[in-house]
């Protein structure tokens, strides 16, 4: 047995290659984003909050966590340059495809269904001002004026900006000689920085702005999910942990500090669900990237539709069931063919406990690797 891969029952080793359910576990947070999307594009109350986070919020944290473990063993394997190009080919195509169709297809199509004039100038800026991952314009004119929220056609997408700040300090990071050398310990005093900064800016800091604060708390759990990374071929994937590491969330969360300290137990209950769940939806076709970014233009665009009167279940798989086929599509005709553009080489000066996993065909939280 390889030392690389650590003894057969680690994390590393379950999680090695396409054996494992990590793409259904992103599935199944892509899903729940749309859970907690059915209560404002449906006009529902009293959504379970936990802590002051939905169970949109929850799900964001943990793609965070599934793509700090995959990038870090992304980057660990290639060249700066083959992994700043495989991460934009990964996160940007499809995100631009995804404007253009929300502009030109859902807007027109609501703009028609409510009796209202489509703007194609609002449409083209739409999805020009957008073009960079950060969403400067959120709607397109006279759209969306006769359903709950009217505010957005595509909610999710904020969390891209902060998800492509985190492959750049990662790779930055990591291009660090010693830091390559000793990603243990690199990775260990990124978390516990991380870990500090966040009641840090509540607190003393009294840091107001809604960057500093998403970019504290999303990059704690994508550091998380890099340490478990470091860590893995030496971490066994225990139930006893598993469990206790769900425990440890709602105890830490009912005490009011989730933001602070879940985000390393909330990394190894998710890391040990795809390591042990015999599922393997998604493991060649990773369609959570496109249901993330597609989910809520469906549901605002069914709630057009009348779809918001619906019972609230039904609502919902009737979104989904709309968005899976959405969401293959754009990986099959989009993401699959953007990623195949760029050739990618090994570096030779990975760590023992880095090499020889191959991550699955899907590689980030939202995004495969």
């Amino acid at each position: 047995m390889s030392p690389s891969q650590g003894p057969d029952g680690s994390l590393s080793a379950r999680l090695a290659g396409r054996d494992n359910a990590l793409n259904f576990v992103r599935l199944l947070l892509a899903v729940s984003v749309m859970v907690s999307h059915l209560w404002p594009t449906a006009g529902l109350h009293g959504q379970w909050v936990f802590d002051g986070d939905g169970i949109g919020g929850w799900a964001v944290d943990g793609f965070f966590v599934l793509s700090g473990y995959l990038i870090m063993g992304s980057r660990m394997r290639l060249s700066l340059r083959a992994y700043f190009a495989r991460r934009a080919l990964r996160i940007l195509p499809g995100f631009w495809v995804c404007l253009i169709v929300v502009a030109f297809v859902f807007a027109p199509l609501a703009a028609w269904r409510e009796g209202v004039a489509w703007s194609p100038t609002s449409a083209t800026t739409y999805v020009g001002r957008n073009l960079a991952l950060w969403i400067d314009q959120w709607g397109v004119d006279h759209t969306l004026t006769h359903t709950p929220y009217q505010v957005t056609w595509d909610s999710p997408l904020w969390t891209l900006a902060y998800e492509f700040l985190a492959y750049i300090g990662a790779g930055l990071v990591l291009s660090v000689a010693l830091a390559r050398r000793r990603p243990v310990w690199t990775t260990g005093a990124l978390l516990v920085l991380a870990s500090l900064s966040v009641p840090a800016a509540f607190g003393p800091l009294h840091i107001t702005t809604s960057f500093w604060i998403h970019l504290l708390r999303l990059g704690t759990f994508f550091v998380a999910g890099m340490f478990l990374r470091s860590i893995a071929h030496r971490v066994p994937a225990n139930a006893v942990l598993g469990i206790g590491s769900l425990a440890a969330v709602f105890v830490i969360g009912s005490l009011g500090f989730a933001s602070h300290w879940t985000a390393l137990p909330l990394a190894y209950f998710l890391l040990w669900v795809g390591a042990v769940l015999p599922v393997r939806i998604g493991a060649r076709n990773d369609v959570s990237y496109g249901m993330y970014v597609y989910g809520f233009p469906v549901q605002q665009l069914g709630a057009v539709l009348g779809l918001a009167t619906w019972p609230p279940v039904l609502n919902l798989v009737t979104c989904v069931a709309v968005t899976v086929p959405i969401a293959w599509a754009s990986w099959r005709v989009v993401e699959r063919p953007a990623l195949r553009l760029v050739r990618t080489r090994p570096t030779p000066s990975e760590p023992a406990g880095l090499r020889r996993q191959p991550v699955p065909a899907g590689g980030s939280p939202t995004r495969p690797s």
